[in-house]
């Protein structure tokens, strides 16, 4: 699946928005957008191209065109289709394949006292909407310019922000408290596996208590964050004796453990193998 990724904030700039129909027969215009254009169906199936790539979005769908990048009708309407559309401005974006597998990933930077926290706003270029009475609120306001209320501006940004991350939301798995705390746990220990880590030092870095992150990590991943970090160790030590002639004392020293003796003891455990029963064997089936 094809996202296009934000970092946020800053957010993106809601523009405009309306409904559209093509009767049967008919087709989307050829243009160029300096803009973000989104396209909701409601009603029928809309055929579009994007740089060739073809789309045939149904009700219920939407599609997500981006600036600069012309776009038109691939072919007639077999019915009547009916539209919302959307336009905003957005800062610098990528293109990419795969935007991770869960909502713990969305995090690009840790804030401070002084800087935001940075997040991927991540959406896909086309995706299904399950809730389509959600869109319809929105998009109801989004649409209306009958009233003169002097805050209506900013309250269609914030109602766009929320349909943005609405979006996202639906296109990622939205992990329980303790799944995030399981995930960040893992992230943080694949990140310091060569360091001497230690329960505290982890639990300090996530502002959870010690005991909370040892038991969402053992009912989550099944494993205490001493486990988790032994097995990312051990990972790693597969890959450098595979890949190199190092000593035993220098792997280990690699992976964060000052004691060869005990690496040895450890890999064995949980590998079923010594480190130079490893080395032989993957050895031999390269040969």
């Amino acid at each position: 699946m094809t996202f296009l990724e934000f970092t946020v904030p800053p957010f993106p700039v809601f523009i405009a928005a309306g409904e559209g129909v093509f009767k049967k027969g008919e087709t989307h215009v050829r243009r160029v957008f300096p803009v973000f254009d989104l396209l909701y169906v409601k009603e029928g199936v809309l055929h579009i191209t994007e740089s060739e790539n073809a789309f045939s979005v149904e009700a219920g769908e939407y599609i997500l065109l981006s600036p600069g990048l012309e776009h038109y009708g691939t072919k007639g309407s077999e019915e009547t289709t009916s539209y919302s559309w959307l336009h905003f401005e957005g800062a610098d974006y990528e293109v990419t394949e795969t935007a991770g597998n869960n909502w713990a990933e969305l995090r690009r930077k840790k804030g401070s006292f002084e800087e935001p926290a940075r997040y991927r706003l991540s959406l896909p270029q086309k995706g299904k909407v399950r809730r389509p009475q959600f869109m319809a609120g929105q998009f109801s306001v989004l649409t209306d310019d009958s009233a003169e209320n002097s805050d209506l501006p900013l309250r269609k940004q914030i109602l766009f922000e929320e349909l943005l991350l609405h979006l996202q939301k639906e296109a990622f798995q939205i992990p329980s408290a303790k799944e995030r705390v399981a995930w960040e746990a893992a992230r943080y220990l694949q990140e310091h596996y060569q360091e001497k880590t230690t329960i505290k030092a982890l639990s300090s870095a996530l502002h959870y208590n010690q005991d909370y992150v040892t038991r969402c990590m053992q009912q989550v991943l099944g494993v205490t964050p001493g486990q988790y970090t032994n097995k990312v160790r051990m990972t790693e030590a597969k890959r450098l004796l595979s890949a190199t002639n190092d000593k035993m004392g220098a792997i280990a020293d690699a992976i964060g453990m000052e004691d060869p003796t005990y690496f040895s003891k450890l890999f064995k455990q949980i590998e079923g193998i010594s480190p130079l029963e490893y080395r032989k064997f993957v050895s031999r089936k390269t040969d």
